[in-house]
């Protein structure tokens, strides 16, 4: 068995984070809510054999402590014909979180849902569009609010290459459906039910009133816009997420402006900078909050919703772009997971290169002004909680990282520091030391 096990890629990491109470933004963020508990020691196994692999990542904190064992960022599958068969607890992300401040819907921020996944790896050819699409079916755990819900995420994308130019176009649509809740009880989970969440139809007579009037489940998603242009030896990318959580926005756009815009250039070369990306979020509009001083229409309240209130959160944590903040309130509900903080501008600087063969650095810089939420301010107010910031509460937050890879023989040490400075979050300055031992 040992000799078995040692076949395999196995590599053992231990990770020092000074800080044991609050941590900066950026050793926190877009790492699968790892670090939660501070330090950790890290199991990371895989193999391929054909179309066949597997991965697994264990975190383990210390001091050990069996209850807060992770299995993250983990997967069996199969490939064959471009077709991706897997099971998996990951977060499916459409884009690198390295630099970038993640995906508006699904960023690499929490513990990856466990779901089944089929879809394409790359685009299928054609002569007219190339495509590729995905299917998957997630289970959430048990929660203090709502108990076991159900993940629906379906993605298409078309892509065309015109003269050297590269245009696509996408759509990410996810549900969460079925399960139970303290104040709605048990909610439709059937095979019609299911049929009705995917093309995000009103519920049957046996659901409840509010999914029998709207869509059945609480749905969401972003449109994909992208641009690449390859010179020399450059890949050089636009590319737009425009976020919906009704028809509105998914197919009237009446949010406007709202979304994440970003611009990246790679090199192919190994350089002192090898990619540089800015983002710029954008989430003001949500189609227009009613009532509020400073639009007219009707507020989308991104990532929150009436029946599942724990909102677009796994492990409390965001699902998707991390400047979306999570609070809790314990006089709201069981649990008091929400989203308290979705009204927000945002710049995100990302620079990675060489510094010399073996030698890795990484910086993130992000600024934020942010603006609260849209809701009933009558009923906050009255819980003393008030999460509309009208002037704006601004934060900056930086990730400065070194790797040096195969130090006396097959170690790697990895270095950071990380802080926050700004009205939103504690203030806050960490270094961060991982060791890793390949065998």
């Amino acid at each position: 068995m040992a000799e078995k096990l040692l076949s395999q890629d196995l590599e053992i990491e231990s990770h020092f984070i000074s800080a044991k109470h609050s941590k900066p933004f950026w050793i926190t963020s877009n790492n699968n809510g790892i670090y939660e508990a501070g330090s950790i020691l890290n199991l990371k196994i895989q193999k391929k054999t054909g179309n066949l692999s597997y991965k697994f990542n264990i975190a383990m904190p210390k001091p050990f402590n069996l209850n807060k064992i992770l299995l993250y960022d983990s997967e069996m599958t199969y490939n064959k014909n471009n077709i991706l068969y897997s099971f998996s607890r990951k977060n499916i992300s459409q884009k690198d979180n390295y630099l970038s401040s993640g995906s508006l819907v699904e960023s690499n921020n929490s513990l990856g849902i466990p779901r089944i996944f089929i879809g394409n790896l790359n685009f299928n050819q054609s002569k007219i569009l190339n495509y590729k699409f995905s299917i998957s079916h997630g289970w959430a755990d048990k929660a203090q609010y709502q108990q076991s819900p159900y993940l629906h995420e379906k993605t298409f994308h078309i892509m065309k290459n015109v003269s050297g130019y590269s245009f696509t176009l996408g759509l990410r649509h996810f549900a969460v459906w079925g399960g139970e809740t303290i104040h709605h009880g048990k909610l439709s989970s059937g095979l019609g039910d299911f049929i009705k969440v995917i093309f995000a139809r009103p519920g049957s007579k046996s659901s409840i009133k509010q999914e029998q009037e709207n869509s059945l489940g609480n749905h969401l998603g972003v449109w994909d816009f992208s641009f690449e242009r390859k010179i020399k030896d450059k890949l050089f990318t636009l590319y737009y997420e425009h976020p919906f959580e009704d028809e509105s926005g998914a197919r009237w756009f009446l949010n406007e402006f709202d979304g994440k815009y970003g611009f990246n250039v790679t090199s192919f070369k190994s350089t002192f900078i090898s990619e540089i990306i800015y983002e710029f979020i954008y989430t003001m509009d949500q189609s227009g909050p009613q009532g509020a001083s400073d639009s007219s229409y009707g507020w989308d309240n991104y990532f929150n919703h009436y029946i599942y209130q724990s909102g677009w959160t796994y492990n409390s944590r965001m699902i998707g772009n991390p400047l979306f903040t999570v609070g809790k309130n314990p006089d709201r509900y069981n649990d008091g997971i929400y989203i308290i903080n979705n009204r927000i501008k945002a710049h995100h600087f990302g620079l990675a290169g060489k510094i010399r063969h073996n030698a890795n650095y990484r910086i993130l810089f992000t600024y934020s002004k942010n603006h609260g939420i849209y809701p009933d301010q009558n009923y906050f107010q009255s819980i003393n909680k008030d999460y509309k910031f009208e002037d704006g509460l601004e934060q900056l937050s930086t990730l400065y990282e070194i790797k040096l890879k195969n130090l006396w023989g097959n170690i790697s040490i990895t270095a950071a520091y990380a802080n926050d400075r700004g009205d939103l979050l504690p203030k806050t300055d960490s270094f961060m030391m991982i060791i890793n031992y390949k065998l």
